[in-house]
């Protein structure tokens, strides 16, 4: 299981109680319902925009926008799948996680929603690679990354699931997050 190396510096505790007390001011303040459903909206826009322009995805934050209000575009097929797809995840990821803990089984299936009608052989859409892949430029060849290896992925999606539960004994007795 992946630990992190790090040491507790007067620095790192000062900005961690700095980020913990403006945390509370804005857990504390009240937001106009109109506003944090424009934010929520907002963030899920971006979210959405941001991932899958990193996946190569080309449409602009303002045709994302538009998918996310309905609207038509001009784009391929795949781009706009992959965002309607994404949106979907956003929007209804706290149903898609029974109770306050994720498992390896709710990641595949966001994969398989993220990926729904988008990849080359559709069998591939909510299970674990069986081809070995790089992330490579384009134009170039360049090998970007290279991804662990296949029979890795179970065992590191396993250990990423065991980081989530680690992540419970930031709760406090409400039940509120620390981050």
């Amino acid at each position: 299981m992946f630990k992190p190396r790090f040491r507790h510096t007067n620095k790192i505790v000062r900005l961690l109680t700095r980020i913990s007390a403006t945390r509370e001011v804005i857990l504390n303040s009240p937001l106009i319902p109109r506003w944090e459903v424009t934010l929520r909206r907002d963030a899920i826009i971006h979210s959405a925009h941001s991932s899958t322009s990193i996946e190569g995805n080309r449409l602009s934050l303002e045709e994302v926008s538009d998918l996310a209000q309905g609207r038509e575009i001009m784009a391929t097929r795949k781009d706009r799948q992959e965002v309607l797809n994404y949106l979907n995840v956003l929007e209804t990821i706290g149903k898609l996680v029974e109770g306050d803990s994720i498992h390896e089984n709710d990641i595949l299936e966001i994969h398989r929603m993220v990926t729904k009608d988008t990849l080359d052989n559709p069998g591939d859409s909510g299970v674990y690679r069986s081809r070995y892949v790089v992330v490579a430029n384009r134009l170039t060849g360049e090998v970007l990354f290279r991804p662990p290896k296949n029979e890795d992925v179970p065992r590191l999606t396993k250990d990423l699931v065991k980081q989530f539960f680690c992540l419970d004994d930031y709760y406090d007795s409400d039940r509120q997050s620390y981050y």
